[in-house]
Order: structure tokens, then sequence, then C-alpha cells
């Protein structure tokens, strides 16, 4: 195969960063015009301020009282028309602790102070990967930051003011660790992560698996059961026994629920929210969501026990991509995870699209629609139907298990370099 020439190369990239400038501006313009609903308070960051605000003034016992989060609300949220109640906190406590500095700043100043540091947490998380992903480092790192804030579901989470890409960070941070064998390390930075325990723990659980020693695993699960067990300590001491008993009730009562219509299956993108738009009315949903994601856990169960070093990171993003997929509660935004698995499948492909087998098809299908961002635009602020990109996430995964079960691993030897 012919090698391209140094001058379509730098066409290439220079049409690229024209495309991803593109969008960043068309995000831009949509923030803009957004901004008179974010100053008022309609964005999630809302609930991060309110709870924030509620540990500074001494309320950690009435965390999760919807009225005492209400009247929070109204003090700096007044002008919400469609907010008849509280915009409901319904994370874990100890998370309001980052939050608390935030709260001693204006809606306004906190909510712009927290998008800069989402967009520091985005940057430092694509060079802690970087060294690691031969797709990064053949790119210019300036043009590696404007291809990650064109990544939708980070646009989403700057613009709701999420927590996803923190998320996103300590994700980078488990992968440099593991990449240099340091499984304590890796096991404490997951465990940072339990703020959103449903994209953290079906991920533990395959990283036990991947493991290849019983001592790699138990320091893994020894680091994070260390920064678990001292986070659960530190949510009792704020909010105390009797919330942190009633936590796991008011989460479940809000999914039951539904929030009151904050919570929405449709805009799931992942295995619910997908088949929530086709199958919503069969009798007994949730229960066939949690046995086919029981099924979809195991599958990639199986994938991971394969002892080929060449696919660890295959692997490694078959189990965030199955993480993502199983969540019951994963939104748009919580899609920043898939960065890594991306750049890391794009990789691998690099050297491999000049075989076709149904397995690359079906990555090729998956990534070209989770990276077209007209179609994401469409559907959140036209349709508020995100789950069908559920669909391009399972194509995603059923590519990655279908590359590790290929025969063929190893590239072709004439693209090997010495």
């Amino acid at each position: 195969m012919a090698l391209a020439s140094p001058m379509k190369i730098a066409h290439l990239k220079a049409a690229g960063a024209l495309y991803l400038g593109s969008l960043v501006v068309i995000y831009a313009l949509v923030l803009w015009n957004a901004r008179d609903l974010i100053w008022k308070g309609y964005p999630d960051f809302t609930i991060y301020y309110t709870a924030g605000t509620m540990i500074r003034q001494g309320m950690g016992h009435t965390l999760y009282d919807d009225a005492a989060q209400f009247k929070i609300q109204q003090q700096f949220a007044p002008n919400v028309a469609t907010r008849l109640a509280a915009l409901p906190f319904n994370h874990p406590p100890f998370e309001a602790i980052i939050f608390v500095p935030f709260s001693y700043l204006s809606y306004r100043l906190a909510f712009l102070l927290w998008a800069l540091v989402n967009v520091a947490s985005l940057f430092t998380s694509m060079s802690l990967i970087r060294p690691y992903a031969p797709l990064l480092r053949e790119w210019p790192a300036a043009l590696i930051g404007l291809a990650s804030l064109a990544f939708f579901p980070i646009f989403f989470a700057l613009l709701q003011g999420q927590d996803a890409i923190l998320l996103l960070f300590f994700y980078a941070l488990t992968f440099v660790a593991l990449k240099n064998n340091s499984f304590f390390s890796a096991g404490a930075w997951l465990a940072c992560g339990l703020f959103k325990f449903h994209l953290v723990l079906p991920f533990l659980l395959l990283m036990l698996v991947l493991q290849k020693t019983g001592e790699a695993r138990k320091k893994l699960f020894c680091g994070f059961l260390l920064v678990g067990t001292v986070l659960g300590l530190v949510s009792l001491a704020m909010v105390g026994v009797q919330q942190m008993i009633f936590y796991p009730r008011y989460v479940l009562g809000l999914e039951a629920t539904m929030a009151r219509g904050a919570i929405m299956p449709s805009d799931m993108p992942n295995l619910r929210g997908a088949l929530y738009l086709i199958a919503s009315k069969l009798p007994h949903f949730d229960l066939a969501v949690f046995a086919l994601s029981g099924v979809m856990v195991a599958l990639a169960l199986r994938k991971l026990h394969s002892r080929d070093e060449r696919a660890d990171d295959l692997k490694y993003s078959l189990a965030i991509i199955t993480t993502v997929l199983v969540s019951y509660h994963g939104l748009g935004y919580d899609l920043c995870l898939l960065v890594i698995p991306i750049v890391l499948v794009g990789g691998w492909l690099k050297t491999r699209l000049q075989f076709v087998s149904w397995s690359r098809t079906a990555i090729i299908a998956g990534l070209a629609l989770l990276l077209f961002p007209p179609l994401h635009l469409v559907l959140l602020m036209r349709y508020n139907r995100l789950g069908f990109l559920g669909w391009a996430v399972l194509l995603f995964f059923a590519g990655v298990c279908g590359e590790l079960g290929s025969r063929s691993l190893r590239p072709a030897a004439h693209l090997v370099q010495d």
C-alpha cells in the first residue's frame, strides 16, 4: 500500500482542523444563544451548586430532602419557569464537597469557573492518554484539543455543567496507571469516580477479569476498596447515618417516578434507551433490560479472557464501551467516556482497514454515527431522542467483540515498522 505524500497528509490535517473548528464555532453559537437559560439556572449544574451550598450552610442532614433543595434553588434560580419542584441532587454525598468552594461565588461565576475546570480536565486527560495512543501521537496537541471539544458529549457536558468530564479524567488516570502496572493506583483512581457509581462498578468487575495475575487483581481491588471506604466515611460524616440509609431509597424513588420528568429513558444513549424507543410498552421492560445487560457483560467477560497482550487496548476499550452500554442511568454527556476507546480502537483500525470484515464495518458504522454531531444536535434539540445513539454504541460494542474474536489480531506485516 502506497504511503500518502506529506502534502496530502498536510491537506487532510488542514481539512480536519477546518471541520473541527467549524463544529466548535457551532457549539459556541449554541452556547451563546442559550446563555439566558444558563444564567437563569436551567442546566444540571444547578444540582451541584445546590449541594455545595447546602453543605456549606450546614444542611447536610437534609441533603436529600426535595423541599430543602428546592428552597435553595429558589434563592439563586427563581426564574426557571418549568421548575415547580427541586431538580434533585442524586449523587453520593462526598461529591458535594467539590462544589462547596463554588457556592461562595454567584451562580453565574460558579458555572463559568466549573466550565474552565472541565476544559482543563479534558485537555489534561488527552495529554495523559496521548503517549499510549498511537493515533494521538501523530497529531498536534492543538488539533487534539480541538477534536476533543468537537465531540458532542463533551459539548453537552459543558452546556449542562455536568461532571462527566471529571469522570473521564479519572478514567484517564486509571488507564495510565494500568499501562504502568500500578494496579493499586489504578483502583484508587477508579474509586474517585464513584460519584457516578453506575459508570464505575461494571468497569471494576471487567478490569478485575482483565488482569493477568491474582496479585494484580488484589492490588486493583484493594486500591479501589481503600478509596471507596474513605469516600463512604466522608459521606457519613457529611450527612449522618439517616441520610446515608435513605440515599439508596431516594435514588430508586427518582428512577421509579422519572424524577418528575427530569429523567427520560428516550434520552439515554445506552441499552436501556435504545430498547425504550422500540419496546417500552412491552411487559416487564426493565427486567428485559437487566437480562440483556447481563448477557452483554457475560459476553464482554468472555472476550476479556484472552491473554493476547497485543489486544490489551481493545480489551480496555471493550470494558468502557460495555460499562456505558449497560449503565442504567447513562445520559448523553456520559458518552464522554468513549473518548478513550475511540482513540484506542481508531489506532487499532488504522493498520487494518485494508482488510474488510463485518467487525470492522460495525466499528466504522458505530464511530460514524457517534462522530457526526449534526445528528446528535437534531436528536437532542428537536426530538429528545438521544436514545437512538444507543444503537451506535451497540454497533461499536459488537465490532470490538468481533475483533477480539478474530483469529488474526496482528496488523499486516508490510505495515509493521521496525
